[in-house]
C-alpha cells in the first residue's frame, strides 16, 4: 500500500513539474521574445539618429557648396549642387516614412516646408548669379533669410532627435529589463532541470535496486523451483526402481510359474498375481509417462504403419476382456481412410488402448463401438477422426470438463468402484495435443459416452511399408555360441536372469556389481560376448562399470543397459555413457531375447562359424576344389533363392514360397547350415496349409539373415 502511495505521489510531482516547466518555458520565451522585438527596435532607432545626424550634415554641407559656388562663379557645379538637394529630399522623405508614426507629425511638415524653402531660397540665389551677376548673388546669400531657414532646419532636425534619444533610452532600458527577465527564467529551468534529473536520477536508481532484488528474488524462486523439480524427478526415479525391482521378479517368476503344470485354483491364482502386478505397473507406467510429456521429453515419431492391423490387433487383445463382460467391441473403418499412414503408432496403440480400456470399464451392458473416418485431406495429409462409443454409465455434463484433468475422475466414488488414478485421460489429451490433434466428449448419464479423436497422418504406400526395418534376428543356434557376463545385484532379480538364460541355453556368468564385472573382464578379456549391466548396484554402479570398460579396457563388446529408472532422458544417458542399448525393468521376455539376439549377430559374425563342412568333406574325400567348387555355387545360387522366396511371400504366392523352401532345404544341407531345416520345413507347410503369412515371414528374417552372415564366410573360404 505504501509503496503504491509513492508511486502516485512520484506520478502527481512528474507532472506537476511538467506543469511548471512548461509554464516558465512560456514566460522565458516571452521574454526572448520581448528581447528580440526590443533589440531590433533600438537597432532601428540608431539608424533614425544616424540617418538625421547624415541629414543635417548634408544641409550645412549644402550651403557651404552654393558659397563656393557662387564665390568662385563655378557654374559646372550646379548639377552636382542639384544632385546633393535631391539626395536630402530623398532622405528626408524616408525619415519621414520611417518615424512619421511614432514622432510628431507637426515637426516633420515643418522640416518638410522649411527644407523646400531652402531649395527654393538656393534657385534664387543661382537664378541671381545668372542674370545679375556674382556680386548680386553674393549680396543675396549675405542676406538674413537663407541663414535662418539653415537655422530652422537644424533646429527642428536636433529637437526630432532628441525626441528619439528618448524613445532610444526607453528601448534600452527595456532590453535590459527583458534581458534580466531571461536569465532569470533561464536559471530557474536550469535548476529545475538539475533537480528534476537528480531526482529522475535516484528514482532510476532506486527502480534498479527494486529490479535487481525482485531478479534475485526470482533468481531464488527458480532455483529453488528447479531443485524441488529435480527432487520431484529424483523421488519419481527412485519409486519407480524401488518398485520396478521386485515387479521384475513378481512378473518374471510368474510368467515361468506359468508354464508349469498347475492345477486350475494354481491357474487362477497365478492369473491374479499377474493381473495386479500388471495393473501396478501400468500406474507407474502412467506417472512415467506424465513426467516425459511435462519434461517436453516424448518423442512422436514418423513411420509407415497399417491402420486396419493395428486396430485388429488392439481388437483381438482387448476382446477377451469384452468377452469376460458379456460386451461387444466393434472396429469399422471407412472406406475413405488410407490403408497405409505414417505417424506414430505406438503412441496412437497408446490413445486407443486407454480409451478402449477406459469404456469397457465404465460399460455393464451392450459394448464398445470404435468407428474411424477420414474427415479432411490436404496434399500428402489426411485428418483422422476416431469415435470410440460405449453404453456405458455416462459422464455428467459438468464433470466433462475436468476428467481430462490429472487426478480427476467423473465420480468421487469411482476409484473406489473401478479402480484407476485419473492419469489416464489427462496422458491421453496431452498426447493428443502434442500431435497437433484434439479430442471432445459427449455424455449423458445412462445413455454412454461418446470420445472423439481427431489426429493428421502422412499418407504412405505398400512400398514404404513393406521396407520398414524388422527386428533384427539371429537363429538360436548362434546364441548357443556366446556368452553373457550378467551384473545384478537384486537376488530374485539374479534368480530370474538365470533361469530366462538357462531356458535359452545361453552360457552366462553372474556378478552382484560393477567392481566385480570389471575385475572379472580384466582377467578374462575375450571370454564374453555381450553385458548385460544394472544401473543402480553396490560398490560401483552401471555407468562407472560401462566408463571403466571402455576406457581403462578398452573393450568394445556390447553392453546393454537394464535399469528400474524409466524416467525421461535415462535412456540417453546410457548411451551417452558408452552403452550400447536399454531395457526397462520389469524385464519384458521377448524383448529381452530379440536384444541378446541382435547383438548376438555381432559376435558371432567376428567369431563364429556358420558353415559346416563336415558333410562337404566327406562327400569331397579330400578334393578341395570340389569343395570350392561347391561353396562357390552355394554363393551364387542362394541369393538367388533368398530373393525368389522374398518375391513369393510379398506377392502371397503359397505355391512357390513352398517350391523354394523345399528347394532351399538342399542348398543349405551342403554346407551344414541344419538349423535353418526347421524354418524352412514350417514355411513349407504354412504355405501348403495357406494359413499363416505373418508366421512364413518372421522365419524368412530368421533365414534371410543365417544365410548372408554364413554368404560372408563362404566368400572368405573361396578366397
Amino acid at each position: 500500500m505504501i509503496g503504491r502511495r509513492f508511486k502516485y505521489f512520484i506520478l502527481i510531482v512528474f507532472l506537476a513539474s511538467i506543469i511548471l516547466i512548461v509554464f516558465l518555458q512560456f514566460n522565458s520565451g516571452k521574454s526572448i521574445k520581448n528581447l528580440i522585438t526590443d533589440n531590433e527596435s533600438l537597432l532601428n532607432e540608431l539608424q533614425i539618429k544616424t540617418r538625421l545626424q547624415k541629414l543635417q550634415t548634408d544641409i550645412i554641407f549644402s550651403e557651404s557648396a552654393l558659397r563656393d559656388l557662387i564665390t568662385n562663379n563655378d557654374e559646372p557645379h550646379e548639377q552636382e549642387l542639384n544632385k546633393d538637394y535631391d539626395n536630402i529630399q530623398k532622405e528626408l522623405a524616408e525619415v519621414d516614412k520611417t518615424i512619421r508614426a511614432t514622432s510628431e507629425s507637426t515637426l516633420l511638415d515643418q522640416l518638410q516646408f522649411l527644407m523646400t524653402e531652402k531649395i527654393e531660397n538656393s534657385k534664387q540665389a543661382m537664378n541671381t548669379l545668372y542674370i545679375k551677376g556674382k556680386d548680386s548673388a553674393l549680396s543675396f546669400i549675405r542676406t538674413l533669410r537663407g541663414r535662418m531657414i539653415r537655422d530652422s532646419l537644424i533646429q527642428i532636425i536636433t529637437q526630432i532627435s532628441d525626441n528619439r534619444q528618448l524613445t532610444l533610452s526607453n528601448i534600452s532600458a527595456s532590453v535590459s529589463t527583458n534581458g534580466a527577465k531571461a536569465k532569470s527564467w533561464g536559471i530557474i529551468l536550469a535548476i529545475i532541470a538539475c533537480l528534476a534529473s537528480i531526482i529522475t536520477f535516484w528514482y532510476l536508481i532506486d527502480q534498479g535496486q527494486r529490479q535487481q532484488k525482485l531478479i534475485e528474488t526470482l533468481d531464488t524462486s527458480e532455483k529453488k523451483l528447479k531443485t524441488a523439480s529435480k527432487t520431484q524427478e529424483q523421488f519419481v526415479a527412485n519409486m519407480s526402481h524401488e518398485i520396478r525391482t521386485p515387479m521384475n521378479a513378481i512378473l518374471g517368476f510368474t510368467g515361468l510359474l506359468h508354464k508349469t503344470n498347475l492345477d486350475k485354483n494354481q491357474q487362477e491364482y497365478v492369473r491374479s498375481i499377474r493381473s495386479s502386478s500388471e495393473n501396478l505397473l501400468t500406474i507407474i507406467n502412467d506417472i512415467l509417462d506424465l513426467s516425459r510429456i511435462e519434461s517436453g521429453m516424448m518423442h512422436i515419431e514418423v513411420l509407415p504403419f497399417n491402420l486396419e492391423e493395428l486396430l485388429d490387433s488392439l481388437v483381438t487383445m482387448m476382446s477377451v476382456k469384452a468377452k469376460n463382460r458379456n460386451l461387444y467391441l466393434r472396429a469399422e473403418v471407412s472406406d475413405s481412410v488410407p490403408r497405409i499412414l505414417k505417424g506414430d503408432a505406438v503412441r496412437l496403440t497408446q490413445i486407443l488402448i486407454n480409451l478402449i480400456s477406459n469404456a469397457l470399464k465404465f460399460t455393464h451392458e451392450g459394448g464398445v463401438t470404435i468407428n474411424v473416418d477420414c474427415i479432411g485431406k490436404k496434399e500428402e495429409t489426411v485428418r483422422i477422426c476416431f469415435t470410440i462409443s460405449d453404453t456405458g454409465i455416462g459422464i455428467e455434463t459438468a464433470k466433462q470438463k475436468t476428467i481430462f484433468e490429472r487426478f480427476h475422475q467423473a465420480q468421487p466414488e469411482t476409484t473406489r468402484r473401478y479402480g484407476g488414478t485419473g492419469l489416464g485421460l489427462s496422458i491421453v489429451k496431452q498426447l493428443i495435443e502434442i500431435q497437433n490433434g484434439s479430442i471432445s466428449v459427449q455424455s449423458e448419464p445412462g445413455k454412454g459416452s461418446v470420445f472423439i479423436v481427431a489426429l493428421s497422418y502422412q499418407v504412405a504406400n505398400d512400398t514404404e511399408i513393406s521396407s520398414s526395418p524388422y527386428s533384427v534376428l539371429v537363429n538360436e543356434p548362434l546364441l548357443k555360441k556366446i556368452k553373457i557376463l550378467v551384473a545384478e545385484d537384486n537376488q530374485m532379480n539374479q534368480k530370474l536372469m538365470q533361469h530366462l538364460l538357462q531356458q535359452w541355453q545361453i552360457d552366462f556368468k553372474l556378478v552382484t556389481n560393477g567392481a566385480e564385472a570389471v575385475e572379472l573382464l580384466k582377467q578374462k578379456t575375450s571370454e564374453y560376448d555381450i553385458i548385460l549391466m544394472d544401473i543402480q548396484m553396490p560398490e560401483m554402479d552401471g555407468y562407472t562399470a560401462t566408463d571403466r570398460i571402455r576406457n581403462d579396457l578398452h573393450l568394445s563388446m556390447p553392453i546393454i543397459a537394464m535399469t528400474a529408472h524409466a524416467l525421461t532422458g535415462e535412456k540417453e544417458k546410457c548411451f551417452g555413457a558408452g552403452m550400447d542399448d536399454y531395457i526397462s525393468k520389469p524385464l519384458n521376455e521377448e524383448q529381452l531375447y530379440k536384444l541378446i539376439n541382435k547383438y548376438a549377430q555381432i559376435s558371432v559374425k567376428a567369431k563364429a562359424s556358420l558353415i559346416d563342412l563336415e558333410y562337404l568333406q566327406t562327400l569331397s574325400k579330400g578334393d578341395k576344389n570340389f569343395e570350392k567348387n561347391m561353396i562357390r555355387s552355394f554363393s551364387l545360387q542362394l541369393p538367388e533363392e533368398l530373393n525368389e522366396l522374398k518375391a513369393a511371400i510379398e506377392q502371397k504366392n503359397f505355391k512357390k514360397i513352398a517350391y523354394v523352401a523345399h528347394s532351399m532345404k538342399s542348398t543349405v544341407s551342403y554346407v551344414g547350415l541344419q538349423q535353418l531345416t526347421p524354418l524352412l520345413q514350417q514355411i513349407e507347410t504354412d504355405s501348403e496349409n495357406q494359413t499363416d503369412l505373418g508366421s512364413i515371414n518372421n522365419n524368412f528374417i530368421l533365414i534371410d539373415t543365417t544365410c548372408r552372415l554364413a554368404l560372408k564366410e563362404a566368400e572368405e573360404l573361396i578366397s
